[in-house]
C-alpha cells in the first residue's frame, strides 16, 4: 500500500513544530536554564498536561480537524517538549558527578506522568 504526504498535515506540524520550538527557547532563556534544568523541567510538564488536555478534550467535548490536532499536538507540545534535552543534560550531570540531576529527571518522569493525568481530568470535563 502506498500513502500519498497530505501536505496541509505536513505543513501544520511544520509551522507548530517552528512555533513551539521558540516558545521552549524563550522559556529557557526567561529562566536561566543552564545547570538547574528548570527551563527543561517546566517545559516537560506542561507539554505532558497540555498534551493530555488536548487528546482528551478533542476525543471527548471539542472534535478538531486532524491538521489542526497534528499542528497543536504533535507539531506545536511536539516542539515545545524537550525530553532528548533532558536526557542529555541528566546524562552529561552525572558523569560530572552531579548526582543531584537523577532527582530532576525523576520529578521530570514522575511530575509528567501527574500532568498528563490532569491534564486528562480537565480535558474530559472532570470526569475519571
Amino acid at each position: 500500500m502506498t500513502r500519498t504526504i497530505d501536505w496541509r498535515n505536513a505543513a501544520a506540524v511544520f509551522g507548530g513544530g517552528a512555533v513551539g520550538g521558540v516558545l521552549r527557547y524563550g522559556l529557557s532563556l526567561g529562566l536561566a536554564d543552564t545547570t538547574t534544568l528548570m527551563g527543561t523541567t517546566v517545559v516537560n510538564l506542561l507539554g505532558s498536561f497540555g498534551l493530555a488536555f488536548l487528546t482528551a478534550a478533542t476525543l471527548h467535548r471539542w472534535p478538531l480537524a486532524d491538521w489542526v490536532s497534528l499542528a497543536l499536538g504533535t507539531g506545536l507540545i511536539g516542539g515545545f517538549t524537550t525530553f532528548s534535552t533532558l536526557m542529555l543534560s541528566v546524562g552529561l550531570g552525572i558523569a560530572a558527578g552531579r548526582w543531584a540531576v537523577v532527582a530532576v529527571l525523576v520529578v521530570n518522569l514522575l511530575g509528567g506522568l501527574a500532568a498528563a493525568a490532569l491534564g486528562r481530568r480537565l480535558g474530559v470535563g472532570g470526569r475519571a
